[in-house]
């Protein structure tokens, strides 16, 4: 049996949002460094030219981490694949006649339906959709500062300080722990 619900949302993300469910975040959760992924050889043309343009995006959104490489190649390359069936299906039709002489619906049409449902998905995982920019608050850009992590961290310091206030007693007065 598979996993259950929906994906749960990394830390970071949660922390951005303002943790709307306040539910403890994960402490110990990875958090791969900021930086821009390797493009991967086996893209094709279309996909590197979507990688291209994608990655400046996602560096001034501050959203693009070393480990995102794997999901934005599958964006691009699905993306790519979305581009070559749209172009075949503009010359074809939607229609094409079988060899019974019956016309049915051309099997693009499924192709290209499912590489926007998988496009549109993997945007949402970047922010790159109007509504997944609108669950996303990103700190204004100080120069020479990573704000991001800045948040996150800040957001685990008032975290623990505010559980530390809270189990504090006179023996043992609260603390906070820097990274």
């Amino acid at each position: 049996m598979g996993l259950r619900g929906p994906p749960p949302k990394p830390r970071a993300l949660r922390m951005l949002e303002g943790n709307p469910g306040k539910r403890p975040l994960n402490e110990h959760e990875p958090q791969p460094p900021i930086g821009r992924p390797r493009c991967p050889e086996y893209l094709d043309d279309l996909a590197k030219r979507e990688w291209r343009r994608l990655v400046p995006i996602l560096e001034r959104m501050r959203v693009l981490t070393e480990a995102d490489g794997i999901a934005l190649a599958n964006l691009c390359l699905v993306y790519s694949q979305l581009q070559q069936a749209q172009a075949k299906l503009a010359k074809t039709g939607l229609l094409i006649k079988t060899r019974s002489g019956y016309i049915q619906q051309s099997p693009l049409v499924a192709i290209v339906a499912n590489c926007v449902e998988q496009v549109n998905r993997l945007c949402r995982e970047f922010g790159l959709t109007p509504a997944s920019r609108t669950r996303i608050s990103v700190p204004p850009e100080e120069p020479g500062r990573d704000r991001i992590m800045e948040a996150i961290w800040s957001g685990i310091r008032t975290e623990k300080t505010r559980r530390g206030a809270a189990n504090a007693t006179e023996d043992n007065p609260p603390t906070t722990t820097m990274h």
